[in-house]
């Protein structure tokens, strides 16, 4: 395995001007990686080549496909375009991307040509006016989506977000803050925060908005913030209490926990006709709803068979199925978008880890390793789990492949992180 620790220095451009350092280490299996050299040139006087290859070489190094090798020693302008592959072939790459930063037409343009060196042809070409699209770490994780898309033919991540929760104590007091940040640990800006306890942060299908659940009036209220003017809405009007919000995929519904005569069962909230509707009705405790893609039919926890398991119901029949045998402690389900997985929290004994579980074969994997691990996540591609976990008692953040092969750690320099949530 190789580690590879990177410092990176987060603000909070909301609610705080103060500097928390966001600590990523990943760990790494070399073996199977695909060599791949980034070699982009050139800068103008607002864009400079080198911000271009950092972040492209961490977005690849991170995804554990790639193995990043130097390629400031290889001639890459040889007119020759078969002495050039071999320059490259004999450097021991197989993929090589050549981009270069312009002025054109009073306008800064970055040019970029992805080459399959092992069959010597051009994969990819493209080109993206930096005037129109100035944000660098945007532009490079759109160019690390296209490298990685049309060599493993996977979706990339690259730009996609996480919302988590974080604690923090001042002056004995803890203050709860709700953030949004990039995947590499970017950008983490902290939308809202409170003296009262914040959980269950969950995005809305077009990543624009986020619910989640705060005690500000002290019970369990589900409430919606907009990303783009940090407006809030209660949904649930009056003093019920709600809770474990899940947004339906096509954005017409939210299923929610709520407590009936001291029993916890499951809503789903119409945002068409304002109005909710119980969809269970059983003697143990029933929380912690997810959708099925095609917005048909919820998973969720349920202590009915006297330990919690997940179980599955259809929104136009009655009667719930049980999903989970395993172990004695299944929960907290979260489905992958092409409906085939879940990942869920796990106990045969050993302590809470992070599981995927096949709803084809009936076949339960263990991905993690720890004792506390919970609230796990796919990333929009199902190739990777968030979850929150804990390091000597603290809460990070920890982001593993499906495979193993890769584990990245985040950890946020005094602070508590937990309830991790990717975005769609």
């Amino acid at each position: 395995m190789r580690n590879l620790i990177f410092i990176i220095v987060a603000q909070f451009l909301l609610y705080s001007n103060l500097h928390a350092e966001l600590k990523i280490k990943i760990d790494r299996a070399k073996i199977g990686t695909l060599p791949i050299m980034i070699n982009i040139e050139g800068s103008s006087e607002k864009f400079f080549s080198n911000n271009f290859n950092e972040i492209i070489e961490n977005d690849l190094y991170s995804s554990g496909f790639f193995n990043i090798l130097d390629s400031s020693n290889v001639k890459n302008n040889v007119s020759n375009k078969k002495t050039q592959y071999a320059l490259w072939a004999l450097a021991g790459t197989n993929y090589f991307l050549k981009g270069n930063i312009y002025k054109e037409n009073n306008a800064d343009y970055i040019k970029f040509n992805l080459h399959d060196v092992i069959k010597k042809n051009l994969i990819a070409s493209y080109k993206i006016n930096l005037t129109k699209n100035p944000n660098i770490r945007k532009v490079s994780h759109k160019i690390s989506n296209v490298i990685f898309e049309e060599i493993t033919g996977i979706k990339g991540i690259f730009d996609t977000k996480i919302a988590y929760i974080s604690t923090e104590k001042l002056n004995d007091r803890k203050i709860y803050k709700l953030h949004v940040a990039d995947i590499d640990g970017h950008n983490s800006v902290a939308i809202y925060k409170s003296s009262k306890q914040l959980m269950s942060p969950t995005w809305s299908p077009n990543n624009d908005k986020i619910a989640y659940v705060s005690f500000e009036n002290n019970r369990p209220e589900i409430f919606i913030q907009s990303l783009s003017t940090g407006e809030r809405e209660k949904l649930i009007r009056g003093t019920y209490s709600s809770s474990a919000p899940a947004w339906s995929p096509n954005g017409k519904h939210m299923a929610y926990t709520s407590s009936v005569n001291g029993n916890l069962e499951i809503f789903i909230y119409s945002f068409i006709t304002s109005q909710s509707k119980r969809i269970t009705n059983s003697i143990g405790i029933d929380t912690e709803a997810e959708w099925h893609p095609n917005s048909n039919s919820i998973f969720f926890t349920s202590d009915r068979s006297g330990r919690p398991h997940i179980y599955r119901k259809s929104l136009s029949k009655n009667k719930a199925k049980r999903v989970t045998f395993d172990g004695s402690y299944n929960a907290d389900a979260n489905i992958s978008s092409d409906g085939k997985y879940l990942s869920l929290v796990h106990n045969s004994g050993n302590g809470h880890k992070i599981a995927i579980f096949s709803l084809e074969d009936r076949y339960l994997k263990v991905i993690s390793n720890g004792r506390l691990d919970e609230a796990p996540s796919f990333a929009p591609n199902n190739k990777m789990v968030l979850f929150a976990s804990k390091k000597i008692h603290k809460g990070i953040l920890v982001a593993t492949s499906n495979d193993g092969r890769i584990r990245q750690e985040i950890e946020l320099t005094g602070e508590d992180v937990r309830e991790p949530i990717w975005s769609n």
